[in-house]
């Protein structure tokens, strides 16, 4: 149960609505240390960066395209994080709602962040930086393109953003605040909105656009949603499998022990029987039994496994495990082990029935243990 909790709660449809906003992503292609190609630099795209207004309004231009919205990033370096790059978020104000209400820790509102000199911490990053807290600052060395300068950020919250939201960006601020770290085109997201999740039309004339440009590269809804799904298929169905062969050995214990209690009791069933117990009564008696054990089995697997879940999808959702963020009871799972489990207790009860019967009530008197 504990298994087919988090099974349940890494939905393929969440796991991509949380890896990307919207139906659409376009960024520049951006590479780090390329010798062979330096102009892929951040700190030379932005220079001459693809994600200009003029592509912004020929996106929007295309049939089934409701909205496209711009995420800016930039770089910076910081003793804070041991001399390690980090990027910084820079959110539209469509996000602001987003925003605010993901604080965990602290207080700061969209408008404080426009000024470019505070920003929220998402809590993914104090795993690697567990010092950090609310209200340090941050000596940070801004790479632009015209080459470097310093700034002092100061840590105003602490967030929990999915990755979609903040593209794996681990500081955030309002767009118009990271504006103010350089004068070149620091836009590195379209998050691109449309009618439909998948639309072959569409998706052909963005190709098109991306292909045209050789400078851009796009994800698409469909697709983070396919691969993941084609990948949790995998997954569950290993560990399905795995927790099947466990489950057989269980219910192979379980009858075990129902067909030897009722061969040590050869002798007081038969003698039962003698004084009048009918064979009604017996089967009534054998079912009762294995009532009690299948309830005892319940209780452990079924209640102990969803009392156990709830802490561990918490757990996960702490960890960022599979990109969960939301409970889901995996009922279907709850309700197969019942299942299995009652019928495989009534069948259980009539053969060990029929089977007592098999011989006659002098011999079970007679022989029985």
């Amino acid at each position: 149960m504990v298994v087919a909790t988090i099974l349940s709660c890494a939905t393929p449809t969440e796991w991509a609505n949380n890896s990307i906003l919207g139906e659409y992503e376009i960024s520049p292609v951006v590479e780090f240390n390329n010798r062979e190609h330096p102009e892929l630099e951040w700190s030379e795209v932005q220079k001459n960066n693809p994600l200009t207004e003029e592509l912004r309004d020929q996106i929007l231009r295309i049939d089934g395209i409701i909205s496209v919205e711009c995420y800016t990033a930039a770089c910076v370096v910081s003793d804070s994080f041991g001399g390690a790059r980090e990027w910084v978020a820079g959110i539209p104000e469509s996000g602001k709602k987003k925003i605010e209400s993901g604080i965990i820790e602290g207080n700061v509102t969209y408008e404080e962040l426009t000024a470019g000199d505070k920003v929220i911490v998402d809590k993914k990053l104090l795993h690697w930086y567990p010092g950090l807290k609310v209200g340090d600052i941050l000596d940070v060395v801004v790479e632009n393109g015209d080459g470097t300068h310093k700034r002092q950020l100061e840590i105003a919250a602490i967030g929990d953003y999915p990755p979609g939201f903040t593209n794996y960006n681990l500081l955030i601020m309002a767009g118009e605040g990271l504006e103010t770290f350089s004068e070149n085109n620091l836009n590195f997201y379209y998050h691109i909105f449309a009618e439909e999740k998948y639309n072959a039309e569409t998706e052909s004339k963005l190709k098109t656009i991306i292909e045209e440009s050789g400078r851009m590269e796009m994800r698409a809804w469909k697709d983070v949603y396919e691969g993941y799904k084609s990948g949790m298929a995998m997954t569950s169905s290993i560990c399905y499998a795995f927790l099947g062969i466990l489950g057989a050995v269980c219910i192979m214990n379980m009858i075990n022990t129902m067909i030897h209690g009722v061969h040590i009791r050869k002798k007081e069933i038969g003698m039962l029987q003698a004084v009048g117990m009918s064979d009604a009564q017996l089967y009534k008696m054998l079912q009762f039994e294995g009532l009690f054990y299948t309830a005892g089995t319940l209780i452990v697997a079924v209640g102990g496994g969803s009392l156990a879940g709830y802490p561990v999808f918490l757990w996960a959702k702490e960890i960022g495990l599979l990109n969960i963020r939301n409970y889901h009871y995996p009922t279907e799972a709850a309700i197969t082990v019942i299942l299995v489990l009652a019928i495989v207790q009534f069948v259980l009860a009539l053969l060990l029935g029929k089977s007592v019967k098999k011989e006659s009530l002098i011999d079970r008197i007679r022989f029985g243990n």
